[in-house]
């Protein structure tokens, strides 16, 4: 389990920090220590790359991040997710095993994306104001 400290980032912003977001990248250089991702936006942010200079860059840029893998916890817990907020809520199973990600190693989570997120109450939410 990662430090209570600690946050997992989104793949949105991830994207954010390749686009150079000013609403990201201020905020990421000031957490970078504290910044984990899932297994899952380092599958996202390689298969999103659109050549293979990006997927280098990508790859290069992922080596430095913690990851954490995907185990039997999180993707038994990514069910649960799914069979309560899914169905009305629309998102997908990558953003149901980032969430247990994040809920079940107790990490802030930190996404662009709240409209697929914010209806999840078993999980932390990051903001600003946590820096």
């Amino acid at each position: 389990m990662a430090s209570k400290s600690a946050i997992l980032a989104d793949t949105s912003i991830l994207i954010g920090l390749q686009r150079g977001d000013r609403g990201i990248v201020p905020h990421f250089d000031k957490i970078a220590d504290r910044i984990h991702i899932s297994r899952i936006s380092a599958c996202e942010l390689i298969y999103g790359a659109r050549n293979k200079k990006e997927k280098d860059i990508n790859k290069t840029f992922l080596s430095n991040l913690p990851i954490i893998e995907i185990n039997d916890d999180i993707s038994k817990f990514a069910y649960v997710l799914l069979d309560k907020y899914g169905l009305k809520n629309k998102f997908g199973i990558a953003d149901s095993l980032i969430a247990s990600t994040a809920i079940l190693n107790e990490l802030a989570f930190w996404t662009s994306n709240m409209k697929h997120f914010k209806v999840i109450k078993e999980l932390t939410l990051f903001h600003n104001a946590m820096l």
